[in-house]
């Protein structure tokens, strides 16, 4: 029998790395030379199963392929997740790229239908001042839906030395190893300095740099440096699993003690992989309902594993306020119209329903008014596998259709909703539903 496969590379932020120059081997046959795409994914694969493949990773330096993982093929059809937790660490970077994706931080937020500044501030752990402050905002709702945000990066995040503010000096040898990095967009010299532990003036001076303007993409030399890891705990994706394993497997990639060898791949088809429900959709998930939580994880990763499409949480609950402040765009304030439901008028509001959209092959979300036609698409083609699992699809409403929409069947009226919120405190988590 066969498997058919693919490979997915992802750095230690769970981020796809693309434009990765790799190589696949079946012993001495090479079967594909491939650059990943935007979202890291190689080309797919037929071979059979228990064939083992041998990846090999082009080093930027050297140009030459050398072997960096091994694979052994199961089941019929198979994502392999290759993942570097330590990343930031000698030894196990795929390549120079990879470590410059692994070490910055992602330090922005894409605006999505329906949110609003307080609560972005909120789930990133700063304020709607510093928000509308580092983005020159005129008010909290001077945003729409694709705005890119800055986000502020958290103090617990990157260590700090009590001595920011004085210049770093650090002693180089003339033996300490080098490596080259590619610079991302955004980036910096004072923020390459930090994240690599080497100083702004090490740097030029390795680089001949004679100001300190780069350009994305750029190559830049840097003493080859420990770096304290930068994820924090919030970043750790949840290993406890509500539901049952899918077919999606992950493939663990050890640190070898000699980087020149390869580690061999190992992988566990017991262990159920989350990597569809990203962090961003991890927090949306915890704010819902118990009973709808594992639902919508599973949903997630159904629609991955059976379309290959990534689902993200636009929004998740809402309260009687915040639904009423939506309610209020396009009508008595600023904006276009967003919902025709007031406070208590949506389920939403009793932690219930999630509104979700697909992120395309760029990997970015597009909100605007000229891609709904292809968000609609994939949004039909994959409301199957939240139906057959028990969700409502807003998209099969005949008064309001609402493709984006996903929500638990409870069988009852708004009134009713309202009423066992109510009678449960005030507070929509504590009330049971009788569902499956």
């Amino acid at each position: 029998m066969d498997c058919l496969a693919n490979i997915k590379f992802l750095d230690a932020l769970d981020q796809p790395i693309n434009a990765l120059a790799h190589q696949l081997w079946v012993g001495s046959l090479l079967i594909s030379d491939h650059i990943t795409l935007d979202n890291g994914e190689s080309v797919w694969i037929k071979r059979p199963i228990g064939t083992i493949i041998d990846v090999k990773i082009r080093n930027l330096v050297s140009a030459e392929y050398k072997s960096k993982v091994k694979i052994q093929l199961i089941g019929d059809k198979t994502t392999f997740i290759v993942r570097s937790p330590k990343v930031l660490l000698k030894g196990v970077n795929l390549s120079a790229k990879d470590v410059v994706t692994g070490t910055y931080l992602r330090s922005t937020y894409i605006v999505a239908e329906g949110d609003y500044l307080s609560r972005i501030a909120n789930d990133n752990d700063t304020t709607t001042i510093v928000l509308v402050t580092i983005n020159n905002l005129k008010s909290e709702t001077d945003i729409h839906p694709g705005q890119v945000l800055k986000i502020p990066i958290k103090k617990n995040e990157i260590s700090t030395s009590q001595s920011e503010n004085k210049p770093k000096v650090k002693k180089s040898s003339p033996q300490e190893k080098i490596k080259v990095i590619v610079v991302q967009q955004k980036d910096n010299l004072p923020l390459i300095a930090k994240l690599t532990d080497n100083t702004v003036d090490e740097i030029k001076k390795l680089n001949n740099l004679g100001s300190g303007k780069l350009i994305q993409n750029q190559k830049l030399t840097v003493y080859d440096r420990k770096v304290t890891r930068i994820v924090s705990e919030s970043q750790v994706e949840n290993k406890k699993e509500e539901n049952k394993p899918t077919s999606q497997l992950m493939v663990k990639q050890d640190a070898s003690k000699n980087k020149e060898e390869a580690p061999v791949a190992k992988v566990e088809s017991s262990t159920t992989v989350l990597l569809k429900v990203s962090q961003r959709n991890e927090k949306s998930i915890a704010r819902l309902h118990p009973q709808v939580r594992g639902l919508i994880r599973r949903f997630i990763n159904d629609v991955y594993i059976k379309h290959q499409v990534q689902l993200v949480i636009v929004q998740d609950y809402r309260t009687y306020a915040q639904q009423d402040a939506l309610y209020a765009k396009g009508r008595t304030t600023s904006g276009s119209i967003v919902t025709n439901a007031k406070g208590g008028q949506s389920n939403h509001n009793f932690a219930l329903a999630v509104d979700v959209f697909p992120l395309w092959n760029d990997g970015k979300l597009h909100m605007d008014a000229k891609s709904d036609k292809k968000n609609i698409e994939i949004l039909r083609k994959i409301s199957s596998v939240g139906k057959s699992i028990g969700l409502e699809w807003g998209g099969d409403w005949k008064s309001i259709v609402d493709n984006p929409h996903f929500q638990l069947k409870t069988g009852k009226t708004m009134s009713q909703l309202r009423a066992l919120t109510e009678s449960a405190g005030g507070n929509p988590l504590k009330v049971k539903y009788d569902v499956e």
